[in-house]
């Protein structure tokens, strides 16, 4: 049984590359054990292990420049330090993953339910809202990319999330849900609400003054003022319309 295997049965053996291989030596952290007369560089157990500690180290996202320095200088608390540091970045990344899984069944169910309940009123059952302020504009005031410029930054995840438009003394305001301090709470409750898919402002107002006389007419006891919600995530599935629900409070 040969003592010493070839750098490509190195390769096949660790699973990793002969380029990769070739870049370790170059880079100074892994040689062969010699290097024959037909230039065959052989490895043995001695490598084997010494690769194995490598590979770990980069699985531990360790920069190839930093893998010398611990091979050769880092004790048992050094490496539980790496390993802890190691851990919060893959559990940061095990929570980035959980958000984006959450925002991906959130707009499969919303495009569902739009799909299934098509632009009808309908009634649901809200439970409370949080939201923090962005910035208000002034009735009549026109709605451009200069406002979200001038109010930067905007909040985190901002059009992965609903966008409440509310009216308020004289004012439309830009809000957006918070599990902070909030500046205005939405009551849990039954909403009359209805999609809407536009292109133009003006469509909103139309489908407003529809649902005020659609609310007189049914004679519903409104508990709240008329509530835009802009859920641009869904605009995905039609590129050349804005998608919004409308609700208000109903009894």
């Amino acid at each position: 049984m040969k003592e010493h295997i070839t750098i490509s049965q190195l390769a096949q053996l660790m699973n990793v590359s002969v380029h990769q291989l070739r870049y370790f030596e170059e880079k100074g952290i892994l040689y062969p054990s010699h290097t024959e007369e037909n230039q065959y560089r052989m490895y043995g157990l001695h490598e084997i292990y010494q690769l194995s500690h490598i590979l770990l180290l980069r699985k531990l996202n360790v920069p190839v420049g930093q893998i010398q320095e611990c091979m050769t200088s880092y004790a048992a608390d050094d490496y539980n330090q790496l390993l802890e540091h190691s851990l919060q970045k893959v559990q940061a990344e095990i929570a980035n993953l959980k958000m984006h899984e959450q925002f991906i069944h959130k707009v499969l169910e919303e495009y569902n339910n739009r799909t299934q309940q098509g632009d009808e009123y309908q009634v649901k059952r809200l439970g409370p809202r949080h939201l923090k302020l962005w910035f208000a504009l002034e009735n009549g005031q026109e709605f451009t990319a200069g406002n979200l410029f001038e109010h930067r930054p905007a909040p985190p995840r901002l059009f992965e999330n609903d966008l409440h438009y509310l009216s308020d003394a004289g004012q439309l305001k830009l809000c957006y849900e918070t599990a902070d301090v909030a500046d205005y709470i939405l009551e849990e409750g039954n909403y009359l609400y209805k999609h809407l898919s536009v292109i133009e402002e003006p469509e909103i107002d139309y489908e407003i003054k529809q649902m005020e006389r659609y609310v007189a007419h049914h004679q519903y006891n409104c508990q709240s003022k008329i509530i835009l919600v802009e859920k641009s995530y869904l605009s995905m599935f039609d590129n050349n319309k804005l998608q919004y629900e409308i609700q208000v409070k109903v009894e």
